[in-house]
């Protein structure tokens, strides 16, 4: 909520809707709307303080509607300033002369005006009630007070994993055993969330011995749904939605006759038949073939096992001590202060030797920069209210989540979103929360992209993300977040973030944020989801004769203030022209609708594109001319059918991104490249033989490579 607050707050203090004050003469009325958010934003912690009140409840419910609401109308105010400002630069275009005419002005005004009226009304009422209700002022965070990132983060690779040597070699003597007579083996690792299951078998999945012992390595992450066929298809690395005949075909061919190691992560199926039938699929494998599960249930390891299982415990206390200050203290002076190791020893007591509650902690207290005062303050006044809960250790993952910036907690909480397992690419998350409007502007030169980079590192290095894999470069490229974390980045989310499991859409009219994990079919869009601001696909499961978003199903006039539009893989043969009426959309990924040959020529009229993701659209043959500026990525890898590049490239100079860039004799002057100064990345040029007389042109175009 504060975050939402602090944006309207920002919004309406920024020297651009100063400007915009004077075009539609507003000034009182946004002056008023500021003051009135200022106050109430001064009691909104002790609201939430408050929260199990439902008086209060309901308070802070009202007050985010309208929060929403206010900022999608400073939203909707950019944008026609900003539509003003490119129609007034266009004198190619007649009728953009005449859009911006006095009574189009003033009609654009009555409608802005009433709009904002509407939401003043609802913002007093909520401030007279605040009276009634009895809150008080309680000054916001302050985000100056986290120290400063280390260069290297305190997140704990799978290199340096903490005591688990002997666990370690248990499991290696099981799998490099010669002897071995089953074709296929199985070995349960068995304990609490956050104990390090994954981690141990990541460590020994990688190790060298069982690289070098196995043909044929494999890693599954399973999760609450036991699906054999999603379960065979990740293996085999088939995102069709094939026959489960032709599935299981296709494994068996895999791993016929090879020695093979698969790990089968956070296995909750506890359904023995079911068990038996994904197995019988494995027995073709070669002798000596291994699985390892890693499950909290020990039914889960007595279905499963033909080994006895690994029951992991928890750390004890000196490798407690140990992990924790390794995350916990920068400097040599701070581990070795008696008095600052007494208080932490009292703290990691708590954690009963749990790595990821262990790791949690001890990053939030290295992130506060918090002396012996603030460590006692932390250890007497907050942490001994963890004995109050049921579940200790879930526990103290809330209350690092609670100590969380307001911007951070919204970050960490969009990745609800995506599924148990899910793995991030970093640049991807980032453009989501730029799209989102989730980073803060920054008063230095940094771009939002690298705001947005450091509040990443901030979560990575307090646990919140794990599993990291580096690219060539040595930067991080992709992460998963631990199970729990998921489901602390569940219970936070509230009404807002709704993620559908099935094929029927059911939404409330507070829902702004929609993830779908099938494909499913969207019916005119009702009165209670015309406010989304996200519609995201995940990993759909579709077949190849479904058509999905065809312009009599889908009202795109409907979703006015969407911001995020993620529709992958879901066999789209085309936008509708009415995508222009979308006019707050930043984000756009149509990644792999690999029948779509081309976009509408409307898609150029979202002044507010930032985005555009279009790899392995394999069919896509051509862009729109005249690109809106406002686009920083552009991925088009993939895209083999794409004959050329559209005009006006130069003129994106805030591209970051661009993956592919086709030459031919017609197409844009590849000196194009050389205005965009901002690229960053890999970029692939296609067609170099058209160039092969004119090599100097090669030498103007200025791209960062590999930055």
């Amino acid at each position: 909520m504060e975050a939402l607050a602090f944006t309207v707050l920002e919004k309406l203090s920024s020297a651009a809707y100063k400007e915009l004050e004077i075009i539609w003469n507003f000034k009182e009325d946004m002056e008023r709307m500021k003051n009135t958010v200022s106050m109430i934003t001064a009691v909104l912690l002790d609201a939430e303080a408050k929260a199990n009140n439902h008086q209060v409840s309901n308070w802070l419910e009202k007050l985010k509607d309208v929060l929403y609401d206010a900022d999608d109308l400073l939203e909707d105010f950019s944008i026609e300033a900003l539509r003003r400002k490119v129609m007034a630069g266009n004198n190619r275009v007649r009728r953009t002369q005449a859009f911006f005419s006095k009574s189009n002005k003033i009609a654009c005004g009555l409608k802005l005006g009433y709009r904002m009226k509407a939401i003043q009304k609802r913002l007093d009422d909520i401030a007279k009630t605040k009276h009634d209700l009895q809150l008080n002022d309680r000054p916001m965070e302050n985000p100056i007070a986290y120290r400063e990132q280390r260069q290297t983060y305190s997140f704990v690779s799978k290199d340096e994993v903490i005591g688990r040597d002997e666990e370690k070699k248990c499991i290696k003597s099981y799998l490099l055993d010669d002897n071995a007579t089953n074709n296929v083996s199985i070995i349960p690792i068995v304990g609490i969330g956050g104990l390090g299951k994954t981690a141990l078998a990541q460590l020994v999945y990688n190790d060298n011995d069982v690289q070098g012992h196995f043909e044929l390595k494999m890693w599954v992450h399973v999760s609450d749904e036991f699906d054999i066929k999603k379960i065979s298809r990740d293996i085999i690395g088939d995102e069709k939605n094939g026959q489960m005949e032709q599935v299981q075909q296709q494994l068996r061919n895999k791993i016929e006759g090879k020695k093979f190691l698969l790990v089968l992560d956070d296995v909750w199926n506890e359904d023995h038949e079911l068990w038996l039938k994904l197995k019988s699929m494995f027995m073709d494998g070669g002798k000596g073939s291994m699985i390892i599960v890693t499950t909290r249930s020990q039914t889960v390891a007595k279905i499963t096992g033909t080994h006895p299982p690994l029951f992991l415990k928890g750390l004890d206390s000196q490798k407690s001590q140990e992990l924790f200050s390794r995350v916990a203290f920068c400097e040599l002076k701070e581990q070795n202060d008696l008095e600052l190791l007494a208080i932490g020893m009292d703290i990691v007591k708590k954690c009963a030797g749990v790595p990821l509650a262990i790791r949690t902690i001890g990053s939030l207290l290295f992130a506060r920069n918090l002396g012996r005062s603030d460590w006692l303050y932390f250890k007497d006044a907050e942490f001994s209210k963890i004995d109050q809960h049921k579940d200790k250790i879930f526990a103290i993952l809330k209350l690092s989540y609670d100590h969380l910036p307001s911007f951070l907690k919204k970050c960490f909480a969009y990745c609800s979103l995506f599924p148990k397992g899910f793995m991030f690419e970093k640049k991807t998350l980032i453009q989501l929360w730029v799209a989102e409007g989730f980073i803060q502007q920054s008063n230095d030169i940094r771009c939002v992209e690298d705001v947005g980079h450091e509040y990443f590192m901030s979560l990575l290095s307090m646990s919140f993300f794990q599993d990291v894999s580096i690219d060539d470069c040595g930067g991080i490229s992709t992460c998963k977040m631990h199970d729990i974390m998921h489901d602390l980045a569940q219970l936070v989310t509230g009404n807002e973030y709704v993620v559908v499991e099935g094929e029927e859409l059911n939404i409330g009219n507070r829902t702004r944020y929609l993830s779908s994990r099938r494909g499913i079919q969207l019916s005119p869009i009702s009165s209670s989801s015309y406010k989304l601001r996200t519609f995201h696909v995940v990993s759909p499961q579709m077949n190849a004769s479904n058509r999905f978003l065809q312009s009599d199903v889908f009202s795109f006039s409907g979703l006015k203030f969407l911001r995020v539009l993620t529709l992958c893989g879901l066999n789209i043969e085309e936008i509708p022209n009415s995508i222009e009426e979308m006019k707050h959309l930043r984000y756009i990924d149509l990644s792999r609708n690999n029948v779509l040959k081309n976009l509408p020529p409307t898609i150029t009229s979202l002044l507010n594109l930032q985005t555009l993701k279009l790899s392995d659209c394999s069919k896509l043959e051509i862009l729109p001319e005249n690109l809106n500026r406002s686009l920083r990525h552009l991925e088009l890898n993939g895209c083999e059918s794409l004959t050329c590049m559209p005009c006006g490239l130069g003129q994106l100079t805030d591209l970051q991104t661009l993956t592919l860039f086709v030459l031919n004799s017609g197409s844009t002057s590849v000196n194009e490249l050389g205005e965009l100064n901002n690229l960053r990345g890999r970029l692939e040029l296609k067609g170099l033989n058209f160039l092969r007389n004119n090599a100097e042109k090669i030498e103007s175009a200025k791209v960062l490579l590999e930055k």
